[in-house]
């Protein structure tokens, strides 16, 4: 029988406003060995735990962080407020499968608000939750159908499944609260609606009132995507202008940094990614598709994951997790220049068995999965070495395409490269530089797939990439646009459209301003 947690509760006070004051004047050494105290006078006390966890992680210590976020989930859940701060924890720390835990034990039904199940809702989906966060995001809804936030996180669940008519309703209603609502304008100008006026109007009214600038680029994309569609190229571009501009300004993107992360990773040694010390699962096998953002890797995904032996995981970051598990550093993005420059000494085992423990609750029983986090190149020395068994297909597009593709597009904070024509271009000469690398380290395990021919006979695209997946070819695979699960990337509204041939040479209605990514790409070989 367990024994009754003991709480000193002089001692807990004690210890918690030592460690506020300690904040307070910057000394986190401290505030953290009197949260540490705060933790063994109250063992319950999640809030403490969690303030543990964000000076670990601020500090670079991912794997303490990761413990005390463990140790919290044992703690008492006295309120949604900190039921939500748990998971955004056990999120950052990559414990997934126990966020998806969570929402089972607590159902839609016990959260006390809409706002509340909304962010649940987003937390959900984030990790590739997309069933559970729509049934979250629905009751939001249910709860309260005025509320802002809730409106907006089913109208993203309505686009993620192909509910378009739905997605539209949901964003009109939030923008009849909420007029200048920077997402759900950015959302409804991603339907590609009719009648664009009154849209338009709205956008421009809410850009006059000066937002802050990280509403502005929500607005500036939105303008952009709506002139777009009505073939107003001018006024188009310089909606985008703006609106990348302003997101760059945010960013503080350092190239030079991004440079010396990609010559790291061009030390990998042929000894290196064939040492025989990964893991293999015979019950699981990894399939990454890999390239730029916006080449095609959600085409191919959908049409691998149309056999009926493949799951379909969507963009996932267990590899990440597995990495910071392994080296102990916990770190913004895929990877870090000092992970790479200490890979001799990390556990390849580890993260290889790490890793597909990370993705088994995806692959629902099937022994395929993919991972279709697009920069995942980065990492492909990792990956080969820690997993014998994955595959690498990798999508390529024409170089300015590619690069419009990218400037059109909203990442948040994931390509900070992509907001900018001479960013964009030097970012191209790194990767093609990297992938011919990673081509003469591994023959014959990089599956190259052109766009082009990927859209143009996606019939043998398919046949392609069955046979590289030692996988007998399906009809279905191809039948992209009957599919009802969830495509949670930034292709999601042409995902339901079936595989379109019009996406290529597109930058050609906006040749006169791409001039200067144009004559940077094309002192690149091979370039186009």
């Amino acid at each position: 029988m367990s024994q009754p947690i003991r709480i000193d509760e002089a001692a807990f006070r004690k210890h918690s406003r030592r460690a506020e004051t300690y904040l307070a004047q910057g000394l986190r050494h401290d505030a953290l060995a009197s949260l540490a105290a705060a933790a063994q006078a109250n063992p319950d006390d999640i809030p403490t735990r969690l303030k543990m966890v964000d000076l670990h992680l601020a500090a670079g210590r991912h794997n303490p962080g990761r413990d005390e976020a463990l140790r919290a989930t044992s703690g008492f859940v006295s309120s949604p407020r900190v039921a939500l701060d748990l998971v955004e924890r056990l999120f950052a720390v990559g414990e997934n499968r126990l966020v998806v835990e969570i929402a089972r034990q607590l159902q839609p039904g016990m959260w006390d608000s809409a706002k509340s199940l909304a962010e649940m809702a987003r937390h959900l989906t984030l990790l590739g939750a997309h069933d559970a966060a729509d049934v979250f995001a629905t009751a939001a809804v249910r709860k309260d159908g005025a509320n802002p936030p809730a409106l907006f996180m089913l109208a993203t669940m309505d686009v993620f499944y192909g509910r378009m008519e739905a997605a539209a309703e949901h964003c009109d209603r939030c923008l009849a609260i909420l007029p200048t609502d920077p997402n759900s304008n950015w959302l409804m100008s991603r339907l590609r609606l009719p009648d664009a006026g009154p849209r338009i109007d709205r956008i421009k009214s809410a850009l006059a009132a000066s937002p802050p600038a990280d509403d502005q680029v929500w607005l500036w994309y939105a303008l952009h995507n709506e002139l777009h569609e009505l073939r107003d190229y001018e006024g188009s571009w310089q909606a985008l202008s703006k609106g990348c501009a302003t997101k760059r300004a945010l960013l503080g993107y350092d190239p030079a940094k991004e440079a010396r992360v990609y010559d790291a990773l061009r030390g990998w040694t042929a000894d290196e990614i064939t040492r025989q010390d990964g893991h293999v699962d015979p019950a699981l096998a990894p399939v990454f598709v890999i390239g730029l953002h916006r080449s095609g890797t959600t085409l191919a995904e959908r049409i691998l994951s149309g056999h009926p032996a493949v799951k379909g995981a969507g963009e996932t970051y267990e590899l990440t997790t597995a990495l910071r598990r392994a080296s102990g550093r916990h770190f913004r993005g895929v990877n870090s220049l000092e992970v790479i420059q200490e890979r001799a000494g990390l556990d390849y085992a580890g993260i290889g068995r790490n890793y597909l423990e990370g993705m088994r609750w995806r692959a629902g029983g099937k022994h395929l999965v993919t991972d279709k986090l697009p920069s995942n190149y980065l990492n492909l020395g990792f990956i080969a070495r820690a997993l014998p068994q994955a595959r690498f297909v990798h999508l390529r597009r024409n170089a300015i395409d590619v690069g419009l593709s990218n400037l059109r597009t909203l990442f948040n904070e994931a390509c900070p490269y992509s907001y900018d024509q001479l960013d964009f271009a030097e970012h191209h000469g790194h990767y093609r530089a990297l992938m011919a690398h990673w081509h003469e380290l591994l023959p014959g395990r990089i599956l190259d797939l052109d766009y082009d021919d990927l859209v143009g006979d996606p019939e043998q695209s398919a046949r392609k990439l069955a046979a590289f997946c030692g996988l007998e070819h399906d009809p279905a695979m191809v039948r992209i646009e009957e599919r009802k699960d969830a495509v949670a990337t930034a292709s999601s509204v042409m995902m339901r459209e079936g595989i379109r041939k019009d996406r290529g040479g597109l930058w050609q209605a906006y040749a006169q301003w791409l001039g200067p990514m144009i004559e940077r790409l094309s002192g690149i070989p091979g370039y186009s």
